[in-house]
C-alpha cells in the first residue's frame, strides 16, 4: 500500500473498504457498516475525513449515483465494477458536496486508488468519469 503516511489517502482507503462492503449489506445492516473496520492495521488516518466521507456517500448515494450514471453514459451502474463505483462514489461526494479540496486534487487521488485497487483500465475510466462530473 502506498502513502502509508498520507492520512487523507489513508482514511479515502478506508472509507473505500467500508463502502464497499456497505454495498453487500443488508437494509438492517447499515447503521453498523460505518463500524465494519475503523482501522487498517498500523496505518494511520484521519477519523472525521474518514467519517465524513462514509456518511457523506451514504446520505447522497442517489444523488452521486445520478451523477455517475449520466457521466458515465455507455456504463450503467450494475456493470461499472464495483471497486471503481466506490472509487466514483467518494470522489464524487467530494467534488459536488465537501470542497475542502480542488478538483484536481480530488480526480488526481481517486486515480491514485483505481490504480492501487481498480484493475488495469479503472485509472483511466475514472478520470474520465470524474472529469465530467467535475465540469
Amino acid at each position: 500500500m502506498k502513502n502509508r503516511s498520507d492520512q487523507r489517502h489513508n482514511s479515502r482507503i478506508l472509507a473505500l473498504v467500508n463502502l464497499f462492503s456497505y454495498m453487500f449489506s443488508e437494509e438492517e445492516d447499515l447503521k453498523t457498516t460505518s463500524l465494519f473496520k475503523e482501522e487498517i492495521g498500523d496505518i494511520e488516518y484521519d477519523y472525521e475525513t474518514y467519517h465524513n466521507l462514509y456518511n457523506g456517500v451514504i446520505n447522497h448515494l442517489s444523488e452521486i449515483d445520478d451523477l455517475i450514471s449520466q457521466n458515465a453514459t455507455d456504463w450503467p451502474l450494475n456493470q461499472i465494477p464495483k471497486v471503481d463505483l466506490t472509487i466514483l462514489r467518494i470522489a464524487s461526494y467530494e467534488l459536488k458536496w465537501d470542497a475542502k479540496n480542488e478538483s484536481p486534487v480530488i480526480i488526481d487521488e481517486a486515480i491514485e486508488l483505481a490504480k492501487e485497487f481498480g484493475s488495469e483500465n479503472s485509472s483511466k475510466f475514472v478520470h474520465g468519469v470524474l472529469g465530467g462530473i467535475a465540469s
